[in-house]
Order: structure tokens, then C-alpha cells, then sequence
């Protein structure tokens, strides 16, 4: 019986393919609780200014760097509070050095200022061109499952769960969507600044942005005899293809 059970077990075939590995996630420094971002899109130039301030919960005392994912991006100044931090950064990967080592159970807030300009990945711009003359103006966000990194310096990796917010300036009448609850909107000269909060944890590669000259279209969910707003948006050119989903429910 043993010499059977051996011989099915060696003649097993892997599922992985060929020249596959494995992989592990890295070491976390301690819990990411909350993301924030504070973002100024200049989208003709597809171009992305802004500060990245991270909520870290140090896993112990003594930590006296930090390594966060960050490509193809311009670091300007990283602060831990008022005090200014010393980093290093290879184009893929942020160390920075910190000031005043980690205390257990302290959380410190790492604030990340940083430029995009013309980002490939995570961040999309969506222009006319001379091909495309009424292609519309969009903006959009794809992290999963590791593609964060490309449009804001975070700890890239599905295990690191926190809440998060984004505040957002983009050009009128364009309209901005992120995770959670819209907090404010704010209209500006020729500007409106977006304000979203998820209170809710969530991964990393989830935080979205989604900027277009949209229509909403309201709707709402039932759940637990709580009625939850759930809107759709579209180009306002589709507008009129799409009534709103609720009146098509069966009664």
C-alpha cells in the first residue's frame, strides 16, 4: 500500500509552468491603516502632481528604514510630521530613512510628495487625437493586482488591507469618482476639487480614480431594510441609451 501511495505521489504532474517560481509577500514593516491622496491632474500634458501621506502602524520598535514600491516617478520630499526624511530612489523602489527609528504600537503618518508625467501603467490618460478626434477626454486607474505603484508610492501588495482617500482637483466640467463617499465638492476658477472617503478596508490595488465629462444616473440598493445609493455614470453622449436600472427591476 505505502509503495502504491509512492508511486501515484512521484508521478504527480506540477501545475505550475515551466520556469515558474515562487512567490512570497515581503516583508511588512507593520500595518498600513490609511492611504490619502492629494492628487492636481493636468490631464493635456498628462501630467500628475501630488502627496501621498501613509498611516503606518510599525510592526516593532526600531525600524529605522522603510522600502516602499514607487516606478517611474519624481520624488520630491518625504516627511514624517514637520521633520523632513532622507530617501533614496532607484526609479522602482523608495528607502527611506528615518529620522527617529519606529516605536511598537506608535503609528507614524509618511507624507510622500511626488510627480507622474506620462505615466504606461496604473495611471491612464485618455485624449483626442489626430486619429481619434472624438475619442473623450478620460482619466483612469487600473492597480490590480500590483500596478499601484505606477501612480502612487504605496507598499504594493495584496495582503495590506487599509482605508483610503483620494482629493482631487480636475479641470470643469469633468467629474472625478473614487472609492467610499463623496465628502465635498468643491467648485474652483475654472476647477473642481473632489473629496472621497472609503471607510471600509480594502486592498491596495483597489483604490480607483476615474475622471470623465459624466452623466449620473441614480439608483439605489436595498440591504438589510437600509436604502443605499448606488448611481451609475456615463458620457453624457450615452445618457440617453441608459435609463436608470431600478425601473427595470421586476416590481
Amino acid at each position: 500500500m505505502h509503495e502504491f501511495l509512492r508511486q501515484a505521489r512521484d508521478s504527480r504532474k506540477s501545475f505550475e509552468l515551466p520556469g515558474s517560481y515562487p512567490h512570497y509577500n515581503p516583508d511588512r514593516p507593520g500595518q498600513v491603516e490609511h492611504v490619502f491622496l492629494d492628487l492636481d491632474l493636468d490631464i493635456p500634458n498628462q501630467r500628475c502632481t501630488g502627496t501621498c501621506t501613509i498611516r503606518l502602524n510599525p510592526v516593532r520598535s526600531g525600524i529605522e528604514s522603510l522600502e516602499l514600491d514607487a516606478v517611474e516617478m519624481e520624488i520630491g520630499e518625504i516627511r514624517v510630521g514637520k521633520s523632513i526624511q532622507a530617501f533614496e530612489h532607484d526609479g522602482t523602489l523608495l528607502r527611506v530613512k528615518l529620522t527617529q527609528p519606529t516605536q511598537a504600537g506608535k503609528a507614524i503618518e509618511l507624507a510622500i510628495a511626488y510627480t507622474l508625467d506620462h505615466p504606461q501603467r496604473g495611471l491612464y490618460f485618455i485624449l483626442p487625437s489626430e486619429y481619434y478626434p472624438d475619442k473623450p477626454t478620460q482619466v483612469w486607474t487600473q492597480g490590480e493586482d500590483e500596478d499601484s505603484r505606477f501612480w502612487f508610492p504605496c507598499f504594493d501588495y495584496p495582503g495590506q488591507l487599509a482605508t483610503s482617500e483620494i482629493r482631487v482637483r480636475v479641470p470643469q466640467p469633468l467629474y472625478a469618482l473614487s472609492n467610499g463617499v463623496l465628502q465635498e465638492r468643491v467648485q474652483e476658477k475654472n476647477t473642481t476639487v473632489f473629496h472621497w472617503q472609503q471607510k471600509e478596508i480594502h486592498p491596495t490595488y483597489l483604490m480607483t480614480l476615474a475622471v470623465g465629462d459624466f452623466a449620473e444616473i441614480p439608483d439605489a440598493v436595498k440591504i438589510g431594510g437600509r436604502t443605499i445609493p448606488c448611481p451609475y455614470y456615463v458620457e453624457k453622449a450615452r445618457k440617453q441609451k441608459l435609463n436608470s436600472p431600478l425601473e427595470k427591476r421586476p416590481k
